[in-house]
C-alpha cells in the first residue's frame, strides 16, 4: 500500500534505511553493498556526512572486530542525529 502522506512515506523510507544498516551491523562479513549504499544515500541531509562515511568505510574493514565496532558506533551516531531532528546544518528538519 502506498501512502499519500509525504511525511509517512519519508518516515517509512528512513525506517527501512535504518533496518538495512542494522542488519548490516549484524553481518560477520564485509557489507559494503549496494543496499547499504542506498540506505546511506537515503539518509543524506538528515545527519552529518561524517557518520555516513564512517559507516561505509567500516563496512569494508578487513578486521571483523574493528568492522563491527566501527559500524555500530556510526549506526548509533546516525540514530542519535535522526532522533534529535537535526540535519547537517544543525537546524530542525521541517
Amino acid at each position: 500500500m502506498t501512502s499519500i502522506d509525504a511525511d509517512a512515506r519519508t518516515s517509512g523510507t528512513i525506517d527501512r534505511a535504518l533496518n538495512v544498516l542494522r542488519e548490516a551491523t549484524a553481518a560477520r562479513a564485509k557489507v559494503q553493498t549496494r543496499g547499504v549504499a542506498l540506505a546511506l544515500w537515503v539518509l543524506r541531509g538528515r545527519c552529518p556526512d561524517e557518520w555516513l562515511l564512517s559507516f561505509w568505510e567500516a563496512a569494508d574493514s578487513d578486521h571483523e572486530i574493528g568492522r563491527s565496532q566501527g559500524m555500530h558506533a556510526a549506526y548509533n551516531g546516525i540514530v542519535r542525529q535522526l532522533r534529535s531532528g537535526r540535519t547537517r546544518m544543525g537546524t530542525a528538519s521541517d
